[in-house]
């Protein structure tokens, strides 16, 4: 049988039912638009906290490299020993602060639930059916009561 363009499928029940293409396309942007502003959010997010985190290894590194050997502010200081020094330490601290810079951001990440503000596509080309709440069976004291429905975990 051969699928018409813009005919709707019969849809199970208990499934989600397809939305309509004009609506299919709004909440496609409208996904879009809110997947790319929490990404915006994490870079800046990550931005300021590498940049907090890692400023000292590089402004060691900064000075290190611009002043060694040729600045004459810069040797009225330090010699270039004193700036070869600087560029060591740079280095050796940048691999530490890089770990606790990206362990402080994956935690301020689970803290503000950001990776539960991304929308998946699937929600834009499908509706969700509402469902009525399952009732719940009130027990009589003394006795037990039995699930009806769903998984029982002994």
């Amino acid at each position: 049988m051969a699928d018409v363009l813009g005919a709707q499928r019969p849809v199970p029940s208990g499934s989600p039912e397809p939305r309509d293409p004009l609506d299919c396309w709004a909440c496609a942007v409208l996904v879009t638009a809110q997947n790319l502003l929490v990404a915006a959010f994490n870079l800046v997010l990550l931005a300021l906290v590498l940049g907090t985190i890692l400023l000292p290894a590089v402004t060691m590194l900064g000075f290190g490299f611009l002043c060694h050997s040729q600045a004459p502010p810069c040797t009225a200081h330090l010699r270039d020993p004193g700036f070869t020094a600087l560029l060591v330490t740079g280095f050796l601290l940048l691999v530490p602060l890089l770990v606790l810079a990206l362990a402080s951001y994956r935690r301020l990440c689970l803290r503000l639930h950001l990776a539960d503000c991304l929308v998946p596509y699937s929600r834009a080309l499908y509706r969700r059916r509402h469902t009525p709440p399952v009732q719940q069976i009130r027990a009589s004291p003394g006795s037990q009561a039995v699930p009806t429905s769903g998984k029982v975990w002994v």
